[in-house]
């Protein structure tokens, strides 16, 4: 039987190439983000971009489109964190199923929701300045929405299997969630009002609670799967 040539070190530098293109991606991706932070979108240009993360315009062209997708992966990897996790996995599921009281259950999941909207808001402010000019930019927010009410409402299922409150669809309550925990919302209350992320916080879960579950903390009322 013919033997495959050499194919644990095609594999090896397969995957170091990998390894390489990724590490340039996230390089490119966090100068991006700095530099639409700092400049808005409109001033930030791919080579300043690609001077920031040591790379040539051309390779950020070649790679991603340009600005575009500069701007799309940006959003993109804040929205995954740190550690590149799909929401799903981010979120602290046995802590969050192992509580009996869906008060609980809720506020935990409403804290998770205030932590992506932490590092995501600023992007998203960046997007709406886009949009002014940008019709990518109008797209990629109407997007971003729909994606968002999908994703909470799956997440808030999960959340409190015994249902929402009894006049509620899970359509409805996931968009009353998505309204409430808007980027746009947390940026009027923390940056032009100035609000502590704690005070956000709190006062989030305190009326996602009468919302999606329509009874006291301490109360009882019917619910509805």
């Amino acid at each position: 039987m013919a033997r495959p040539v050499n194919p644990p070190t095609r594999q090896y530098r397969s995957s170091l190439r990998e390894q390489q293109v990724q590490l340039t991606r996230r390089t490119v991706f966090a100068a991006a983000h700095r530099l639409f932070l700092e400049r808005g979108f409109a001033a930030t240009t791919v080579a300043a971009v690609a001077a920031e993360a040591g790379v040539s315009p051309e390779t950020i062209y070649a790679s991603l489109g340009g600005k575009r997708g500069l701007l799309e992966g940006v959003i993109e990897s804040t929205i995954l964190g740190p550690d590149s996790l799909p929401l799903q996995q981010q979120i602290a599921w046995p802590r969050i199923e192992a509580m009996n009281n869906p008060h609980d259950r809720l506020a935990a999941f409403v804290q998770f929701v205030c932590d992506v909207l932490a590092r995501t808001s600023p992007v998203h402010a960046v997007i709406r300045g886009a949009s002014d000019s940008e019709e990518f930019a109008v797209a990629l927010r109407e997007r971003l929405l729909h994606q968002r009410v999908k994703d909470i409402r799956t997440h808030l299922r999960r959340t409190l299997p015994d249902g929402v409150h009894g006049g509620l669809s899970w359509k409805q309550a996931s968009e009353r969630l998505a309204g409430l925990a808007s980027p746009e919302l947390y940026h009027l209350l923390t940056v032009e009002l100035g609000w502590t992320p704690r005070q956000h916080r709190d006062w989030l879960v305190g009326v996602v609670d009468t919302e999606v579950l329509g009874t006291p903390r301490d109360g009882t009322g019917h619910f509805s799967a």
